[in-house]
């Protein structure tokens, strides 16, 4: 086996400096900004920790530096260094961004189909069908793939029982 040559980030494959470019690119606009900034402010410093190193490789090394700082290599544990009490922190913020980002960005187009039909979920539901039957119903006619759960939870958060007044959102 072949020994790895150290590099100054502590990222030693190129596997590993892609996974944490890619995990960088995953985290919610502030989050980005925040460490590249902060890679920004931490070149003049890594400048003088890294006298050997190449001058064109120093953003670079100080951006990978940043991701690791962030907590990039302790989430999944996977061969990596563990958490301690201070990045714990860091993992909660992640999962929030991460979350926020699936709501902000990508909206589900199984549950756009579904609103877009809600009037004929009303109806169906109104007339005695179920949402096992509605659900097969969406699937054979309409080519809606759709589970009679994920009906009954949108049911549910527009409060059709009667619970609440709200429609639609």
């Amino acid at each position: 086996m072949a020994k790895l040559a150290a590099h100054p980030s502590g990222l030693h494959t190129a596997k590993e400096r892609e996974r944490a470019l890619r995990w960088l690119a995953g985290l919610a606009e502030a989050d980005r900004a925040r460490i590249l900034a902060s890679a920004a402010q931490a070149i003049t410093a890594a400048s003088i920790r890294l006298s050997g190193v190449d001058a064109d490789n120093i953003p670079y090394i100080s951006l990978l530096l940043e991701i690791r700082r962030f907590g990039f290599d302790a989430i999944r544990r996977r061969g990596y260094r563990a958490a301690g009490p201070e990045q714990f922190a860091d993992f909660q913020r992640v999962r929030e961004s991460r979350a926020n980002n699936l709501v902000r960005e990508r909206p589900s187009p199984l549950r756009e189909k579904v609103l877009l039909r809600w009037a004929m979920v009303k109806e169906l539901h109104g007339q005695g069908l179920g949402f096992r039957l509605i659900a097969r119903y969406f699937s054979q006619q309409l080519r809606i793939p759709v589970s009679p759960s994920y009906l009954r939870n949108m049911w549910q958060a527009f409060g059709q029982d009667g619970a609440d007044g709200r429609d639609m959102p």
